[in-house]
């Protein structure tokens, strides 16, 4: 499937690109089955903003504004085959229109059978799991006990909230995470309110509670996942305890 694909829009997705596609995609996880489900009644509609494999899954007839900025990445996955690597991202739905991505380091080199391929993806993770594809260290909070789990990788960079009802694992992006977290302790230090890479350098240094007050902040705001009551509850509970003092502990 060469990148600068110039086959006529609107087409069906071929074969390939859904099979790709899928492997962010685990069908045993209700959420992600729902959004293959979506994505099998949807029509690739024209290139995305960066043209070759960012492509635009939509309605026939409708329009692709290429002012708009992508929405947030809903699942990743990539696919090792012995000369090559095929990169997955899908994003979330956004005005019936999904953008998607599958780029590729060395197309000449793909064979035709997926299975021959060594694949990962988040999509996967479950909590007591260590980080996908090298079994990094992921630090766990549990804001509802294995029902909603922040989980952080510092090896991978990267942030993501499990959702047990779902089973998605929502990418949380690092700097508004971080930024939230900022506002609350006040922090004006540069040093350190301007470097979001130090919730991964220095993560033992923050406490289950502070992140879950950044968290619980954060989500108010950007709306990641669904609170429970429960969950309500333990809102208030961090609302009845000085965050500073947490910080400072």
């Amino acid at each position: 499937m060469p990148q600068n694909d110039t086959t006529y829009f609107p087409r069906k997705l071929k074969s390939l690109e859904r099979e790709w596609l899928f492997t962010a995609l685990p069908e045993k996880k209700l959420g992600y089955m729902q959004y293959r489900e979506i994505i099998d009644g949807l029509t690739v509609i024209g290139f995305g903003r960066f043209g070759d494999g960012n492509l635009i899954l939509g309605t026939e007839g409708e329009i692709i504004d290429l002012e708009v900025s992508s929405a947030p990445i809903f699942a990743v996955s990539n696919i090792s085959f012995e000369k090559a690597n095929v990169y997955v991202t899908i994003h979330e739905e956004f005005e019936r229109q999904i953008e998607i991505d599958l780029k590729i380091d060395n197309e000449k080199n793909i064979p035709d059978n997926l299975n021959q391929s060594k694949i990962w993806t988040y999509s996967n993770w479950i909590p007591g799991e260590k980080a996908p594809h090298d079994n990094s260290r992921v630090r766990e909070v549990h804001l509802v006990k294995n029902e909603i789990v922040l989980a952080i990788a510092p090896h991978h960079k990267k942030i993501w909230v499990y959702n047990s009802r779902s089973g998605i694992n929502h990418f949380v992006p690092v700097t508004n995470f971080y930024n939230e977290m900022i506002l609350l302790t006040e922090i004006k230090d540069p040093v350190i309110a301007l470097n979001p890479g130090r919730l991964f350098t220095n993560l033992d240094e923050f406490t289950d509670e502070q992140l879950t007050a950044g968290f619980l902040t954060y989500n108010r705001h950007w709306k990641r996942v669904e609170l429970d009551h429960h969950f309500t509850e333990l809102k208030s509970e961090q609302k009845k305890k000085s965050f500073l003092d947490l910080f400072n502990k």
